[in-house]
């Protein structure tokens, strides 16, 4: 992390959560928000949050270890008093909250709920950016043959034959591997 002051990390999801669910025709109250990004976090409520002493808002890699999910939010949210959020799917609230907690777009400078840790290593990301920008941006960004269309990496990071450093030579057969392949070829062919 940086060393010049971040803002509040906490502050800018529960803004996401309200916009996002304001586009859609549901005001959220502040309050049942930020209970709900402090549920997503595993606490039981914001307060509680505010009184760990180890974590800190302002911290915006602070998805790249700390332990999320809908358990908190599938345990609360029906003793709010009324709300929106009742009427929820939590598994798209905890989505929308997660991308709320995860920082801005590298390319394009926005949230996003294609938001997408670079690289293999989701616990230690190489930057974030969403599918969209991944798209338009084909030329900075690529996906390996081998992860599939749920990783995206540095286009710099995949190979002429389009393999991560994981799968790098994954896609070169040797002579006795080349031959297997032709014979499982010719008999998929000749019993079809």
């Amino acid at each position: 992390m940086s060393d010049k002051k971040s803002s509040d990390v906490i502050d800018e999801a529960v803004e996401f959560v309200r916009e996002h669910f304001h586009a859609r025709g549901l005001d959220i109250r502040s309050a049942h928000a930020h209970a709900a990004v402090s549920h997503f976090l595993g606490y039981n409520s914001k307060i509680a949050l505010k009184n760990d002493a180890n974590f800190d808002p302002t911290d915006v890699d602070l998805l790249n270890y700390r332990e999320t999910g809908i358990e908190k939010l599938a345990e609360h949210i029906p003793r709010m008093k009324q709300t929106p959020l009742q009427s929820l799917d939590l598994r798209e609230m905890g989505a929308v909250i997660y991308s709320g907690l995860a920082p801005a777009c590298e390319w394009c400078n926005s949230k996003s709920l294609t938001i997408t840790p670079l690289g293999y290593e989701e616990r230690e990301p190489e930057g974030w950016v969403c599918e969209e920008c991944a798209t338009i941006a084909e030329s900075e960004y690529a996906h390996c043959r081998f992860c599939g269309d749920g990783y995206i990496y540095r286009a710099s990071e995949i190979n002429n034959r389009g393999e991560c450093a994981e799968h790098n030579g994954e896609s070169v057969y040797d002579d006795e591997e080349l031959d297997d392949l032709e014979s499982y070829v010719e008999y998929i062919q000749n019993h079809n």
